[in-house]
């Protein structure tokens, strides 16, 4: 299995855009299939929805600085790049969690699977998930 800094090196946007827009439609659609598994159980809290509005805003900062970054210094790599790929992984670990929670026992096995191998590469990566993290992030 490919470790996540392995991962995240490998990912190649297809273009600056994608490296800015991919992140963050991921973070809408992260928030929203939090919104919509919170309200189906029922779990709605604007505390935790601004939380999770505060966790969006800090990548959208990290974005910006990576930006900043790269305009700024001569690199031989897109810091941008790399941010933006790491935000990727989150947002899409995140989407798969809403997801289970949304399905419960329905989850595929697939999609369970692929979520426990994501969540052990963050682990050892020693970015471990945010326990008290909730669906809004």
């Amino acid at each position: 299995m490919m470790e996540l800094s392995d991962l995240v090196q490998n990912i190649h946007f297809v273009n600056l855009f994608a490296a800015i827009w991919a992140p963050i439609a991921l973070m809408a659609l992260d928030f929203a299939t939090g919104y919509i598994g919170a309200c189906l159980r029922g779990e709605r809290s604007s505390s935790k929805m601004r939380e999770g509005g505060g966790h969006k805003a800090a990548e959208i900062a990290c974005i910006l600085a990576a930006l900043i970054v790269d305009g700024s210094l001569m690199l031989d790599i897109k810091f941008v790049y790399i941010v933006s790929a790491y935000i990727v992984i989150m947002e899409v670990v995140s989407i798969l969690e809403n997801v289970k929670k949304m399905l419960g026992d329905r989850t595929p096995g697939i999609v369970d699977h692929s979520i426990d191998e994501m969540l052990d590469q963050l682990e050892r990566s020693g970015h471990p998930p945010d326990e008290d993290k909730d669906d809004e992030d």
